[in-house]
Order: C-alpha cells, then structure tokens, then sequence
C-alpha cells in the first residue's frame, strides 16, 4: 500500500514562512541585552571658583614663667611673644570633586611687628650674694606668607546660602623687614581650618564670610649683632575674612 501524502494548503506554508523569518531577525530576548550604562547625576556639575579678600590678623600673646627655686635662692625666668594685630590679603582657588567634597589652595600675605620680651629675677639668702634682674625686649617687622592646601566639604544650604569647612596643612614664611635674606626666612609648617558662610550674588558672583585658623610655631629671629629673646611658643592666628568670590560655569544644583 502507497504511503499517505501529507498536504498542507499554500496560505499555511506561507504563514510558518513569515513567522520563522519574523523570529531570525528579532535578536536576542530583552533579558540577555546589556543592561544601559547609569546616568550621571543631573544635579551636580562639577565647580571652580577663585575668591580674593581681606582679612584681620589676631595672634594673642603667648606667655611662660619659669620658676627655679632653692631653699636659700628664687630664680624666676619670664618670656612673651606675641604679634601685633594687622591687616592681610588671601586669594583663593577651590574646586568641587563631588557634590560635597573638593579641595582649596590658599594663597595669603600680613605685615606685623613680631614682638618679643624677656624678664628674670635672682633672690638669695646667702649675704655673700646680691639679688640680681634683668630686663629686654623687641620687636621685629614681618612680613608673613601662608601657602596651604585643605579638603573642603560643603554643608547645608538654602536659597542663596550655602556653607563649607575646610582642614589642610601647609607651610608660613616668615620674612623680617630689617634683614630679608634668605638666610633670615623662617619657614614653619602650619595646619590651617576654618568655615565659611557664602550667599550668592548672581550667576557668577558670591560674597563669603569666613573664620580661619592657623596653627603653627611662632618663628624666632636669631642675630647676634642684635640680640631679642625668642621664646617660639605654639600659637593659633586667627583671621577673620571677607571675600569677593567668582564662579566659573554653572553653579551646582541641590
């Protein structure tokens, strides 16, 4: 017996033609497609902004008693030194990592008198011996320039308001106007903080009020010609700044 024929009518054929084409040409199922690469965040744009303002250098006066006592004698020893308070320039270049985080480049100058005193006395018992006291001082003019670098965060905001803290370390040199040699400069290592209050003047323009610190060894002028008692006591500057601040760009969004 023949075996049957199988005979399927030309409008099925022509069907099962166009879906096997239909599914060659779709590509790979959803899932097996890389995923998009993720978005950047629309609300930070990457900021640099350059200040110049003036500040109030305010150094307080460090003072130290030394007391060398016997049962027949009293010596004491007292030194002071301290700088008189000026007026200085500070520029500033900052730059924004992130939406919070970034850096500053501080770049300051004041003139001051470096002020410097000594006193000792000498007591004793002993009749064979006098007492004995001695007195001297002076004061140096001073040329001091800060160069620092510090990690700046930004804080809260609102409207035109914004804040930020800074905390770095760098180094001041100390210039005496008398003898500015190179071999009179007095480099110290300084750390420096502070914070600061900013409000937006337009696009561009901002005005900032900030604290700053500055902590560091109080430098010590040696001449022998000449001689001051230096003490180099660890002291805090404190400088009060205003500032005029442009902003290149556009400005972070929050």
């Amino acid at each position: 017996m023949a075996a049957p024929q199988l005979h399927f009518p030309s409008q099925t054929l022509r069907t099962l033609l166009l879906a096997f084409l239909l599914a060659c040409s779709s590509g790979p199922p959803v899932a097996a497609q890389s995923a998009p690469p993720p978005a950047t965040d629309p609300k930070f744009t990457p900021e640099t902004d350059i200040s110049l303002g003036v500040f109030g250098q305010l150094t307080p006066t460090r003072t130290s008693l030394q007391n060398d006592d016997t049962r027949d004698s009293s010596n004491v020893l007292e030194k002071m030194q301290g700088a008189s308070p000026s007026a200085g320039v500070l520029g500033v270049v900052h730059q924004a990592f992130s939406l919070w985080l970034g850096y500053n480049v501080n770049l300051g100058y004041s003139r001051f008198p470096e002020q410097y005193a000594q006193g000792s006395s000498f007591e004793t018992n002993n009749p064979y011996n006098r007492p004995q006291s001695s007195f001297s001082q002076g004061s140096i003019g001073t040329g001091m320039y800060e160069l620092t670098l510090a990690a700046s965060v930004s804080g809260p905001r609102a409207g035109r308001w914004s804040t930020s803290a800074q905390l770095g370390a760098g180094a001041l040199f100390f210039v005496p106007a008398s003898n500015p040699s190179p071999y009179s400069v007095e480099r110290r290592p300084t750390l420096v903080f502070g914070s600061a209050l900013n409000y937006g003047l337009s696009r561009h323009l901002a005005l900032r009020a900030e604290y700053r610190g500055l902590f560091y060894k109080d430098p010590g002028f040696y001449n022998p010609y000449a001689p001051v008692p230096t003490s180099m006591f660890l002291t805090v500057t404190n400088e009060p700044t205003i500032s005029v601040v442009y902003i290149f760009g556009h400005k972070s969004k929050r």
